[in-house]
């Protein structure tokens, strides 16, 4: 029954959200400065990457799409425009935080954000691939495992190939590596307890 509750709340914000894409002002950084930016034409698909600089799993998901956007800007036709929503306290640390991480795609102007609050989830970061037309979400993840998830139903619109990964491998195994060594140490103390008492 949950579940309905939600896929229905779901369906009833994405089609509220359904013309509001082209509405949201947006801008680009140019040089240090915010410049207004309109969607082009081509973008058929609006990945909105909910983000802020003092989210450490958001700084670790940032450079990967970085580098997702470049391979779609070097394919010359967009028709996927990734488009930054900030979550952080002041304009001053977003603007920031696109410049240091060398963030080429355009931005939500900052305030507009509640624009798209049927596009947002409880975390960050989050990303969400939005038909233009129709407003309708057609993926979404929050974290970077599932970010890494949409970005691969992204690519059946932006035609990009290769790999995308958010982390490494202590990144994804780490818990289990360090339980398996906890382990290993706990086994080897109990050994050594055990050799002291027989002496």
């Amino acid at each position: 029954m949950r579940k309905w509750m939600w896929l229905s709340i779901y369906l009833v914000a994405g089609n509220v959200c359904a013309g509001v894409v082209d509405e949201v002002p947006l801008f680009r950084l140019k040089n240090g400065e915010s410049v207004p930016y309109r969607l082009k034409r081509e973008t058929t698909h609006v990945a909105f990457y909910f983000s802020a600089s003092w989210c450490p799993p958001c700084r670790k998901s940032t450079p990967p799409l970085v580098e997702e956007y470049r391979r779609m800007w070097d394919a010359e036709e967009m028709p996927v425009e990734i488009v930054m929503v900030g979550a952080d306290r002041t304009e001053r640390e977003m603007l920031a935080y696109m410049e240091n991480y060398g963030m080429k795609w355009p931005a939500v102007k900052y305030g507009s954000q509640n624009m798209l609050e049927g596009y947002a989830s409880e975390g960050i970061p989050h990303l969400v691939i939005v038909e233009r037309e129709t407003g309708k979400a057609l993926a979404y993840g929050t974290g970077p495992s599932e970010i890494e998830q949409v970005v691969k139903k992204m690519r059946n619109y932006s035609g990009v190939e290769g790999d995308f990964e958010i982390g490494g491998f202590m990144d994804r195994y780490g818990l289990i590596v360090a339980v398996l060594l906890c382990g290993l140490l706990i086994l080897v103390l109990k050994k050594y307890r055990e050799r002291r008492a027989g002496e």
